[in-house]
């Protein structure tokens, strides 16, 4: 087996002009008021190499067999979730058992669909193979197309903190958003981002207007390179079989079983991935570069750490995103330790909030709503509270 090379080649020096650029060449807009005191200096940023040196070094090295103990047990909790549906089933508990059924069986399905994620991210394991095998296997049961998903997440690492490259949850120009249609535009500002339709309408559909096919089903999809067909291919083929399975169970079993027990839980995970990924994107002071002032370091600096509570280790650790977005290739039991490790160095750089993430939801929700919609041209977006 080969070693996996899927660590993202990034930048570790500005790719902005040698000039010092200051606030009052830049074309801001948003919360203008707090640029003054919130925006660091490009030159300011510190590299991806100086943030690394802090970090111990095992921190990057992940373990297969820790990796597949927490894919076991991620499985145990779905099978003991299903088993005892299956107990409860016929008897006056059932319909108390339900709630909780969803709630917990959707969640875990988020944890599944987060470890498939490190096998997206080559850190699940030091081997490609080995990480694609598990990625497809983890993703196929939850019904996400594992490289194409993977292709297009690796973009928005990449350009985190970009409005002109990311690939979800960025602010549009109005040049872009004048080519959405009055539905999806509705879907953006409204419900987009809380729907348990919106991760299914992401993949078939994709985001924005940037691109005239940004389906994750596609071959000819603007997200993918020629090369990177084959693999999407065999991606969407994974899907199939997951979905022919599940119809199957439908005509077997009947679809109001199929929507009990599979489609609920499903769609409770997609709100979660939804609101979890868009809560770790987006609060009011959330900045958004063009390409000219922006750089790596610089973009993914705007994650932001959220504190999940009991939660927190079930779903991977993946409250910490702001180490994540820097290093994609820490697995996610060393992210704490690593997360901890640069606190320090970036002090203020490093964004962290501690309030309950579904009390913070709406005050987000609100500030995306009232500015998702920025002026062509702009050098620097500030998310205003709304």
């Amino acid at each position: 087996m080969a070693p996996s090379a899927d660590h993202y080649p990034v930048p570790t020096h500005s790719s902005a002009p040698n000039k010092r650029t200051t606030l009052k060449d830049l074309n801001v807009y948003g919360d203008v008021a707090v640029a003054p005191s919130s925006v660091v200096p490009l030159e300011e940023i510190p590299t991806l190499a100086e943030i690394k040196r802090h970090i111990p070094a095992h921190c990057f090295r992940p373990s297969l067999a820790r990796s597949i103990y927490y894919v076991i047990r991620d499985l145990v909790f779905l099978s003991s979730l299903y088993y005892a549906a299956y107990l409860t089933h016929g008897t006056s508990l059932h319909i108390v058992y339900l709630p909780f059924f969803w709630f917990f069986t959707g969640f875990i399905m988020w944890a599944i669909f987060v470890l498939g994620h490190d096998c997206g991210h080559g850190s699940f394991s030091r081997y490609r193979s080995v990480n694609y095998a598990f990625g497809h296997f983890l993703h196929s049961i939850i019904l996400v197309p594992f490289h194409s998903w993977r292709i297009s997440h690796r973009k928005h690492h990449k350009n985190t903190g970009n409005y002109e490259k990311d690939e979800i949850f960025y602010p549009m120009p109005e040049s872009e958003y004048s080519g959405v249609s009055q539905f999806a535009r509705a879907v953006y500002k409204e419900f987009y981002f809380l729907g348990v339709l919106a991760y299914p309408v992401y993949l078939i559909k994709g985001y924005g207007n940037a691109m005239q096919n940004g389906s994750h089903f596609s071959l000819k999809s603007e997200l993918f390179t020629k090369e990177e067909r084959p693999m999407v291919f065999t991606s969407v083929t994974c899907w199939s079989i997951m979905a022919t399975f599940l119809a199957a169970c439908g005509i077997r079993y009947g679809f109001l079983n199929l929507f009990i027990y599979y489609l609920i839980p499903f769609f409770t995970f997609c709100g979660w991935l939804v609101v979890v990924t868009f809560l770790h994107h987006t609060e009011p002071g959330t900045k958004w570069y063009n390409t000219k002032n922006w750089n790596y370091v610089r973009g993914n600096l705007e994650s932001i750490d959220r504190v999940y509570g009991i939660l927190e280790h079930f779903h991977h650790d993946i409250g910490t995103h702001v180490v994540h977005h820097l290093f994609p290739a820490i697995p996610h039991y060393h992210l704490r330790e690593a997360n901890q490790a640069i606190k320090p160095f970036l002090g203020k750089l490093h964004k962290v909030e501690t309030q309950n993430p579904l009390r913070q939801l709406p005050e987000s929700l609100n500030a995306w709503q009232s500015a998702h919609v920025i002026p062509d041209h702009t050098d620097l977006f500030i998310i205003p509270k709304a």
